[in-house]
């Protein structure tokens, strides 16, 4: 029998939930309850594709216990519990296996629902029920609250006992301010105001350096206490030995006894306390010596050992030599500390108290901030941070979060709990509210209103334009100004022959030579429909309108014997190790469903001419498009009288674009239906996942495409998106198994925040969103102020978003509820899935009157529904279900 029991072992996720705010960097909350990866100071990965090449390599020393919280419970005729709300991974800090009264809380439970992860603490040694949300401000449709930079931890504590109980919370933060720089010239102040006491880390150097800035750590509930500035391992332990004895230095033990910090340290270093000679310290005057003991008083570190000897032998220090003695025990002690990589003066603490009678509960909220504003790209471009336009240092970007925090965690918490009230199964939502998190963490937000995101993390550029085709949609209904802003930012760098740009890099200044693919042109057309469709902004659309009308003359010169499909020049694409010929069925579909989408834009700009051009050309290449089928799916091209009979995945990738956008295809479903069984039979099997593409037995291979390297390899984003096209289609199972089996390998890799493509944290999964459409069938087209829905089941339960509200929709079999919780929504016409009869209307509570056009109705008057209000539509059914 085992002397220890059995361990169960399971798959550590090996990332953490994104903190903080749109385009500021973020800090991971990890499963162990600890906070990792503080890409804040414009360094790492998310500053730099090759950090090491460019001098951007990440803060030294800064990726253990930067910030860890304590809890320190206190009963009547009881010893305090003090218990450490993370698990460590490494070995440091304080030696809590010596002094056992400092334990890793025992078991965490870590449950990440962007943007707020909650985390519950449970250990037998304490008298309360503790948990806490680590939330970032992610409001939707408004952007400045969203990039702020920093984060809330919420506490919440609850007595659980018949006794009173004292219960201290505390954080001990690592400086980060010109942290690895020489001559930092820090500077820690405390302050305290309306109910909020922050302690402010800064630096009087006006150095023009990533990591110069300030950060900011911040209370509000309780009794605060505060370490202002110290030494940094006395945040953690040190040993003190001289002539009086030797002695373990830590915060840590006052927070036991006390539950609380001593509101000492110094705002700036005393440089008189830094003899470089000890051996001239002899010849200090005594004067001098009373002078620099009482600069080491004001430290928690230097108050600790006076105290203990003065309770002891206070005679010793009743002398000169007693003193001189005393202070070189502690200037040697410093000295020592400074010489310690990344060591010395600048670290901080913040406590808070509360005593709970039975039975009661209390909240105590810190908050974590910064201000880097020295974003530099690797060209030496200044790109800054937008929230310099709203902050000017972490002081004022705490002040925003926590005078405005009762209605930012509000909304939080009410987006949240909207993400995630679906009654589809689970591994939809899922999907779509871990993809949230990488728009934190991939996210830039220049000063100037520029924006974009990495296509993975340090890898490729900002807005790639073949995967902000998928990863947009969730941008766009959340913070459309920042989608339009990417698109306009893209066409600042399109060529004179109508090519659209690849991506962003290294800043938003320059971009890649990519322009001989030949997917983005079709692909930036359907997301200048899409945008116009959903904002109905018609100043955008004009904007953007000869770009369009550029990119569409470019792609239409691809069709060299004038069938109305691409043809030559179709090698470079998404799938850029394929090397395509002649018409390929992905490039052709997607230049169809952008001949549609150009159509729509023509109809709106009042350009007929263009418009009958587009409509021409789009009939000769749909009914050329049918050569490209082989009797089971579409070949992978067609060049002249060869073939290449690759089964690809997403052939009809389009063909989904338009069931998303709500525009006509270009092929008939009945085609869809079997491309997708055959994408069923040979591309999926529960172990494998949804592969891009394989030969079918008996389909000959050619060399380019068969067993290269992206062909049986699985793309997240890619199956997110086929089991959207399954859900369109009516095959509820076959989508759920597809995003189950991404759910799942993700789960077992470590990686749920993390999806490799071409780089991790990889862009293109946001598309998970769009399953939300899919599962709903809600569409909105804001111009005509149209709303559709064509739910996926009888009864369904799911988010709705535009890019100026959201809410819940719930479907009966004979009933509609369209609910507003936040923003509004315009109500011109509403149709619903086929089966049914419109009944009765009513909005906000009042029946209004409609007519009625077979399964859609049009008020009589324009109905805006606000937050708190529904709109309700009555059903009478017609036939069985169709749904």
């Amino acid at each position: 029998m085992s002397a220890i029991g059995t361990v169960t072992e399971k798959q550590e996720q090996l990332h953490g939930m994104a903190l903080g705010g749109i385009g500021t960097g973020s800090v991971e909350i990890r499963q162990n309850g600890s906070l990792e990866d503080w890409e804040i100071f414009n360094l790492g990965l998310w500053a730099s594709s090759d950090p090491k090449k460019y001098h951007k390599e990440d803060l030294p020393e800064y990726d253990q216990d930067v910030l860890p919280f304590y809890v320190r419970t206190k009963q009547e005729g009881r010893e305090p519990v003090v218990r450490k709300l993370s698990h460590g991974k490494k070995i440091g800090g304080f030696r809590s296996v010596m002094y056992s009264f400092l334990k890793n809380v025992e078991t965490i439970r870590w449950t990440p629902d962007f943007p707020i992860c909650h985390m519950e603490y449970e250990d037998p040694g304490l008298p309360v029920e503790l948990k806490a949300e680590f939330m970032s401000p992610f409001v939707p449709h408004d952007a400045k609250t969203s990039g702020m930079p920093g984060f809330y931890v919420n506490f919440r504590v609850k007595n659980k006992t018949m006794d009173t109980v004292e219960v201290s919370l505390m954080g001990t933060l690592k400086n980060p301010v010109n942290r690895g720089l020489a001559d930092r010239k820090l500077k820690n102040t405390v302050k305290s105001t309306g109910g909020r006491t922050t302690l402010l880390m800064e630096s009087t150097s006006d150095r023009k350096a990533e990591q110069n800035g300030s950060m900011a750590l911040s209370v509000v509930g309780g009794n605060p206490s505060y370490i202002k500035g110290d030494y940094g391992e006395f945040f953690g332990a040190y040993v003190l030995g001289g002539a009086f004895g030797s002695s373990e230095e830590s915060c840590l033990f006052d927070f036991r006894d006390l539950g609380e910090l001593p509101n000492l340290g110094w705002e700036e270093a005393d440089e008189e306390l830094c003899i470089a000679d000890m051996e001239a310290f002899k010849d200090v005057s005594e004067t001098k010596i009373n002078k620099m003991l009482e600069s080491v008083k004001k430290l928690a570190s230097g108050y600790r050992p006076w105290k203990r000897l003065t309770q002891v032998r206070p005679d010793i220090l009743e002398t000169a030599e007693g003193k001189r003695e005393f202070l070189g025990i502690l200037l040697r002690q410093y000295r020592s500390l400074e010489e310690m990589p990344c060591g010395g003066f600048g670290d901080g603490a913040l406590c808070s108290k509360v005593v709970l009678a039975p039975g009661e509960s209390r909240e105590v909220t810190f908050l974590v901030n910064w201000h880097f504003p020295h974003h530099v790209s690797p060209e030496n471009c200044y790109v800054g941070h937008r929230y310099t336009c709203w902050c000017q240092n972490a002081e004022d970007a705490a002040a925003y979060l926590a005078d405005n925090g009762e209605e930012i965690r509000r909304r939080v918490r009410m987006f949240s709990e909207a993400l995630q009230n679906c009654s589809a199964p689970a591994e939809f939502t899922r999907n779509w509210v871990i993809q949230l998190s990488t728009l934190v963490k991939c996210s830039w937000w220049a000063e100037n209103g520029d924006f974009g995101i990495w296509e993975g993390l340090g890898s490729c550029g900002f807005h790639t334009m073949d995967i902000s085709y998928y990863g947009s949609y969730m941008i766009l209904a959340l913070f459309p100004e920042l989608q339009l802003r990417q698109m306009e930012m893209g066409i600042r760098f399109q060529r004179e022959d109508g090519r659209v740009h690849h991506f962003f890099r290294p800043d938003f200044e320059h971009v890649d030579q990519g322009y001989d693919r030949v997917d983005m042109n079709p692909q930036f057309v359907l997301m200048v429909c899409r945008d116009y469709m959903w904002t109905g902004d018609r100043e955008y659309l004009k904007r953007m309108w000869e770009p369009v009308v550029k990119a569409m003359a470019s792609t239409e010169k691809l069709d060299g014997d004038g069938d109305g499909l691409p043809d030559h020049d179709t090698r470079a694409n998404t799938y850029d190790a394929w090397r395509f010929r002649g018409i390929p069925s992905y490039i052709a579909g997607l230049w169809l469903a952008a001949l549609t989408a150009a159509v729509n834009l023509a109809e709106e700009m009042r350009e007929e001419k263009l418009a009958d051009h587009w409509r021409e050309i789009l009939a000769k290449g749909k009914e050329s498009f049918k050569k490209l089928w082989n009797g089971e799916y579409f070949s992978l091209w067609v060049d002249g009288e060869e073939r290449d009979e690759c089964l690809m995945s997403g052939q009809l990738d389009a063909a989904w674009y338009c069931k998303v956008m709500g525009i006509p295809g270009y092929v008939e479903d009945e085609y869809i239906s079997k491309v997708l069984n055959q994408v069923w039979k040979h591309n999926y099997t529960e172990e494998s996942g949804l592969i891009n593409a394989s030969y079918p037995e008996g389909k000959k291979p050619t060399l380019y495409t068969y067993g290269n390297v992206q062909v049986e390899s699985n793309w997240s984003g890619i199956e997110l998106a086929l089991s959207g096209m399954y859900l369109e289609m009516g095959e509820f199972e076959r989508a759920r198994a597809i995003a189950a089996n991404v759910d799942r390998r993700y789960v077992q890799a470590g990686r749920i925040f993390n999806h490799e493509e071409c780089g991790g944290h990889y862009y293109r999964p946001l598309a998970a969103w769009t399953l939300m459409l899919s599962l709903s069938g809600f569409r909105y087209e804001r111009e005509k102020a149209a709303v559709t829905i064509a739910p996926k089941q009888e009864t369904l339960t799911a988010p709705w978003f535009t890019p100026y509200g959201y809410g819940v929709l719930k479907v009966t079999k004979d009933r509609v509820e369209l609910s507003v919780l936040d923003g509004n929504i315009e109500v011109k016409k509403l149709q619903v899935w086929q089966s049914c009869r419109p009944e009765r209307l009513t909005a906000g509570g009042v029946e209004t009157a409609f007519e009625r056009e077979e399964n859609s109705i049009r008020p009589a008057e324009s109905i805006t529904l606000n937050s708190g209000e529904a709109l309700v539509l009555c059903l009478s059914t017609a036939g069985a279900g169709g749904l």
